[in-house]
């Protein structure tokens, strides 16, 4: 055991938006290689042995259960209380189990992002996490993945002060790993998602650089490179390394997803349409997939089964996105009262977001109903929606009176 985890051998692993102005919505952080690329990444062995990505997602992690849930929403919750259960059941028969209280913990803080928002919002959850990572500290002080997790339940609790002390203790514990094992490949994934967590991603990119240079076949550390560049916006490189995270792990749905949310921002629809077409034929219940190749179809003018898809979406678990791009999908179909009423949803549930005003400001407006139009463009303003939009088309109301 070093700094808190095992060591072992190399690990093998729309056109609108809700939360940003992007093609798609994109709920989580995370493409065609030509041969030569793969053969310069990969060595001699252009196809290195490689561990399932969905083996490493099962629950260990906060970030495994974020995968496990969104990919199946309608077991979520079951899984969770499984987890729970059979975690505590492990700390009962021994109180001095680093590594439950650890998986426990990152339970517990899955419960809470997942539970709802304020005042709905399970608040026990997160103390029950920083509880479960703090006794693993007290009986393993070297423990980075408690680190991590406590860090991660102290931000998420609007502690951040505790929670960037936590960053630090990590990062000083990696540090040391990395200075006596120049070649610990887990040291340096684990150092990279602290990086991501204290929103440093060019570091975690030189760390998760140097994993891939020791472990060639490392389908996490690509994975999270992917995700380090997503935050950077640099949507060739996510495609990039999606594409060898695809190749090392060609059944994991979530890299379809992901990689077809970021061809869709960039306007390739055929092939953002092949990725999310080949994660629902992987996964069913993948709502997020459906949501996002409903988006596309809204791109491409076809609103029918843009509103099929988001129909299934909200079918296999309601969520904001896909009712507010079904709004607009309804608005550029003609259906303006439908519209209005998918957008009068996603306000109740996203009261400060400008881009749900300003649709539902058009769809208002598409109707006659100028005051409405209004309130709801000037509403949209306030909040930071672009101005040119906003005034264009309070001008078009002033020229109808």
């Amino acid at each position: 055991m070093v700094n808190g985890y095992r060591k072992r051998g190399p690990t093998r692993l729309a056109p609108w938006s809700v939360c940003a102005n992007s093609a798609m919505w994109l709920q989580a952080a995370l493409c065609s290689l030509a041969l030569a690329l793969v053969l310069a990444a990969c060595g001699d062995d252009p196809t290195p042995t490689a561990t399932s990505l969905l083996s490493q997602a099962t629950p260990s992690s906060f970030d495994d259960y974020r995968r496990l849930a969104e990919e199946d929403p309608a077991g979520r919750d079951l899984t969770f209380e499984k987890a729970a259960e059979t975690l505590s059941d492990e700390i009962a028969r021994d109180s001095a189990n680093v590594d439950a209280y650890v998986k426990r913990g990152a339970v517990y803080t899955a419960i809470y992002v997942y539970s709802g928002r304020p005042p709905d919002r399970d608040e026990d959850a997160v103390e029950q996490a920083v509880d479960d990572f703090t006794s693993a500290i007290d009986l393993d002080p070297s423990n980075v993945k408690a680190y991590i997790g406590r860090g991660r339940a102290y931000g998420l609790g609007e502690e951040r002060e505790k929670a960037d002390e936590d960053y630090r203790t990590a990062l000083e514990l990696l540090n040391e790993s990395i200075y006596l094992d120049s070649n610990d490949v887990e040291a340096y994934i684990h150092r990279a998602k602290v990086y991501s967590l204290t929103r440093e991603p060019d570091k975690a990119i030189q760390d998760l650089d140097a994993a891939i240079r020791l472990d060639p076949g490392n389908s996490l550390a690509y994975f999270a490179r992917a995700s380090a560049y997503l935050a950077k916006r640099e949507d060739d490189k996510v495609i990039e390394d999606f594409g060898m995270v695809i190749l090392l792990d060609p059944n994991f749905a979530h890299s379809y997803n992901t990689r077809g949310s970021i061809y869709a921002r960039a306007g390739q629809h055929d092939k953002a349409i092949e990725d999310l077409d080949k994660a629902i034929s992987l996964n069913p219940k993948y709502r997020l997939a459906y949501g996002n190749r409903g988006s596309v179809y809204g791109e491409m003018g076809e609103y029918d089964k843009a509103i099929e898809d988001f129909d299934k979406a909200i079918e296999i678990e309601p969520y904001i996105a896909a009712y507010a791009n079904r709004g607009r999908t309804f608005r550029l179909k003609g259906e303006y009262d439908r519209a209005i009423e998918d957008l009068d949803l996603a306000i109740n549930r996203l009261p400060n977001n400008p881009q749900i005003y300003f649709e539902r400001g058009l769809a208002h407006s598409s109707l006659g109903d100028t005051l409405k139009a209004r309130s709801d463009l000037n509403k949209a303003l306030e909040l930071g929606y672009n101005r040119d939009e906003v005034e264009a088309e309070l001008k078009k109301l002033d020229d109808d009176r």
